[in-house]
C-alpha cells in the first residue's frame, strides 16, 4: 500500500503532524507544569513565611510552649487537610507537628522528608518535589526559624519549619491538558489523513494518468495524449509527455519510412546482401543473396563464409579493409559471383559484424569470355585469308607468274580471300556503327509484304544456284511496320540468304508475315538440318558457328545474326529462333507496327 506516491504523502503529513504535535505537546506540557509548581513553590513560601511570622508573635506575647505551636499548627490542618507542618529543633526533635498522634507513628521525619535535612544543614530555606509510595507528589518546604522561648529565663530557640503542599490539583490538570493534546492529535491525523488524501489525490492522479499512457506507449500506442488541467510542475510534465510522444510519433514514422526504403532497396536490389555478427549468426539476407547462394531459413554463417572462401568470422574481422573473392557457384543455377566482405561498425564505433555484398557478374564474365572469343576469332577469321594471300603471293614471286594459267588461278584465290576479308571488316564496321547509332534511326512506315517480295528477288539468283524455291505465307491485313527499310531489308538478307545456305538442296524457304495489336512479326523458315539445343542460346554472337567447316567453305563471316539483332532491337523489336535437329530452323523477329493517326487518338 505504501508503495503508492499517494500514501506516502498522506503518511508524510500525517506523521508530520504528529512530530509537530508532540513537541507543541512536550513544550506546552513542559511549561504548564513550570508555572503550577512556581505558583505552588510560592504559595508554599509564602505560607512558610506567614507561618514563622505567626509563631514569632506567639513566642513574643507570651512564654511559647509546645501546646500554642500546636494549636497553631492545628489550625492549619483543619483549614488545609493534606498540608503538614513540623517544627523541628536542631537536635531533629519535633517540636509541634500538625500531624496528630495516630499519624506520627512509625514517622521518622528525617527519613520521610530529607529536604528537612538539606535545609538545616545549609542553614537556609530549601524546597522541594516529593513523591510518596503511593505515587503521590507533595511540594515540601523546610525553612530554619530562631524563637525566643519563655520558660522562666529568656532563651533562644532554632527550630525548622517543613511544610508540604499536595500537587494532586496540578497534575489533574495536566492529565487532563494532556489528553485534550491526545485528542487533538488524534482529531488532527484523522483531519490530515482526509485532507491529505484529497490533496494527494490532485497529485497523483495526473501522474497515474501519465503512467497508464506511458505503459500505452511503452506496449506501441502512439496516438495519445495527456490532458493538461493546470499550468504547475504536474502540467509541465502533461505538456513534455505530449511533446516527447509527438516527437516520439514523427521519429518512428522517419524509421518505418527508412525502414521500408531499406528494405524495398534490399529487396529489390540486383545484389545480394548479407549480415553476420560476431558469432557467426545470420542477422539479414535479402532475397537475392538467398537465390544466388541457394541459402535456407536456417543455414549457418560458416556455410555462406566458406562457399565464398572467406574463411570464417575470425579471419575476415581481423581485417579491416574489405575483401574481395569471385567464386562460381552451381546453386540453383550456374553464375559467376563476385563477394565483397568487411567489418560494420555500430555507433560506438565497437565491431558489430560483417557485410558481404555479392555481385552476379555472369553477363560480365559471359561478355569477357565474348570479347576474348571475339579477339579470337577475329584474328583466326583475318589469319586464314592472310596466310592464303601470303603463300599464294610467295608462289607467284617465287616463279609461278611464268604460267599463265597457275598464275591466273592463284590471282582469282588471292582475289577471293581479299573479298572475303573485305566483307569480314565491312560486317565489323557496321556491328561498330550500330552500336553507336542504335538510337538514331530514321524511320517511316513500311509494307513488309512489298520489302520482302524484293528482298526475295535480289536473292533468287543464289537459291537457283542451289535450287531452292521460295515460299511466302503472308497475313490479309496489310503489315505496314514503322521502320528504317535499309536496315530491315539488311536483316532479311543476312537471314535469308542464312536459310539458303543452309536449306538441303531442291528444299524450300518460306517467309511469313503476321500482326498483331502493337507488332509486325516476320518469320524465316528453312528446312535444313536444324541447330543442336545446346548451341541455340548462343546462335546470335559474333563468330558464333555452329559449323565452322562448313561456314567458312560458304563463306559465311559468322556476324550476319548479330548484326541481324542489333538492327531488330534498335528498332524496338525482339528477334528469335525456333529449332529441332533434322526438321530446319525458323528464325523470327518483330518490328513496331505502323498505326495510323486517327488510330492513336483512339486509344
Amino acid at each position: 500500500m505504501f508503495g503508492s506516491i499517494r500514501w506516502k504523502l498522506i503518511l508524510f503529513y500525517t506523521l508530520l503532524i504528529v512530530v509537530a504535535m508532540q513537541l507543541v505537546s512536550f513544550y506546552l506540557l513542559q511549561r504548564i507544569e513550570q508555572l503550577y509548581l512556581e505558583e505552588a513553590r510560592t504559595i508554599l513560601r509564602t505560607r512558610g513565611s506567614h507561618l514563622a511570622r505567626v509563631l514569632d508573635i506567639e513566642a513574643q506575647r507570651g512564654p511559647f510552649a509546645r501546646e500554642a505551636a500546636e494549636l497553631v499548627l492545628n489550625d492549619l490542618r483543619s483549614r488545609e487537610e493534606d498540608a503538614i507542618v513540623f517544627l523541628l529543633t536542631a537536635e531533629q526533635q519535633i517540636v509541634a507537628t500538625s500531624l496528630n498522634a495516630e499519624s506520627m507513628r512509625g514517622l521518622h521525619v528525617l527519613g520521610e522528608y530529607p529536604v528537612i535535612l538539606e535545609s538545616m544543614n545549609a542553614g537556609q530555606a530549601f524546597d522541594a518535589i516529593w513523591q510518596e509510595a503511593g505515587g503521590r507528589k507533595f511540594y515540601t518546604l523546610a525553612q530554619p526559624i530562631s524563637l525566643t522561648l519563655r520558660q522562666g529565663r529568656n532563651e533562644s530557640l532554632v527550630v525548622s519549619i517543613f511544610i508540604r503542599e499536595p500537587l494532586d490539583h496540578t497534575y489533574r490538570i495536566l492529565r487532563e491538558v494532556q489528553t485534550r493534546l491526545l485528542n487533538s492529535t488524534l482529531l488532527s491525523i484523522l483531519v490530515t489523513i482526509v485532507l491529505g488524501s484529497f490533496a494527494a489525490q490532485t497529485i497523483t492522479r495526473p501522474i497515474q494518468e501519465i503512467t497508464s499512457k506511458a505503459v500505452s506507449l511503452a506496449a506501441g500506442n502512439f496516438d495519445i495524449v495527456v490532458a493538461v488541467k493546470s499550468s504547475d510542475e504536474i502540467g509541465k510534465l502533461g505538456e513534455v509527455f505530449n511533446y516527447l510522444t509527438a516527437r516520439l510519433r514523427e521519429t518512428l514514422a522517419e524509421l518505418r519510412n527508412d525502414k521500408t526504403k531499406l528494405e524495398a532497396i534490399f529487396t529489390h536490389m540486383t545484389n545480394g546482401v548479407v549480415a553476420i555478427d560476431t558469432v557467426g549468426v545470420v542477422i539479414h539476407a535479402n532475397i537475392r543473396a538467398r537465390q544466388m547462394l541457394g541459402l535456407l531459413e536456417d543455414s549457418p554463417a560458416a556455410y555462406i563464409l566458406e562457399r565464398l572462401n572467406f574463411g570464417d568470422v575470425a579471419r575476415v574481422l581481423a581485417r579491416e579493409a574489405p575483401q574481395i573473392t569471385e567464386v562460381a557457384l552451381t546453386v540453383p543455377q550456374p553464375i559467376a559471383v563476385r563477394s565483397i566482405a568487411a567489418p560494420f561498425h555500430s555507433a560506438d564505433g565497437a565491431v558489430s559484424g560483417i557485410i558481404i555484398v555479392l555481385q552476379d557478374i555472369t553477363e560480365e564474365a559471359r561478355l569477357e569470355t565474348m570479347r576474348q572469343e571475339f579477339v579470337a576469332n577475329v584474328s583466326h577469321e583475318l589469319k586464314t585469308p592472310l596466310t592464303t594471300i601470303k603463300s599464294y603471293a610467295e608462289t607467284l614471286l617465287t616463279g609461278a607468274l611464268e604460267s599463265r594459267e597457275l598464275a591466273g588461278n592463284f590471282i582469282t584465290v588471292i582475289a577471293e580471300e581479299a573479298d572475303r576479308m573485305d566483307r569480314l571488316v565491312k560486317d565489323l564496321l557496321t556491328l561498330t556503327q550500330l552500336d553507336y547509332q542504335k538510337n538514331n534511326l530514321q524511320t517511316r512506315p513500311v509494307l513488309m509484304d512489298e520489302l520482302v517480295l524484293d528482298v526475295l528477288d535480289k536473292l533468287s539468283f543464289s537459291a537457283c544456284q542451289r535450287g531452292v524455291r521460295f515460299g511466302t505465307d503472308f497475313a490479309e491485313e496489310v503489315p505496314i511496320a514503322m521502320a528504317n527499310p535499309d536496315k530491315v531489308e539488311q536483316v532479311l538478307v543476312n537471314i535469308i540468304a542464312n536459310s539458303i545456305k543452309y536449306a538441303v538442296e531442291q528444299g524450300e524457304v518460306v517467309i511469313s508475315l503476321r500482326v498483331d495489336e502493337k507488332m509486325v512479326w516476320v518469320g524465316i523458315k528453312d528446312d535444313g538440318p536444324g541447330i543442336p539445343l545446346i548451341d541455340q542460346p548462343r546462335i546470335f554472337e559474333r563468330f558464333y558457328r555452329v559449323d565452322k567447316a562448313r561456314s567458312r567453305e560458304l563463306g559465311g563471316t559468322g556476324l550476319g545474326l548479330a548484326i541481324a539483332k542489333q538492327l531488330v532491337e534498335a528498332h524496338g523489336g525482339t528477334i528469335g529462333i525456333r529449332s529441332e535437329e533434322g526438321h530446319g530452323t525458323e528464325v523470327y523477329f518483330s518490328l513496331p507496327r505502323h498505326r495510323p493517326r486517327s488510330d492513336q487518338e483512339v486509344s
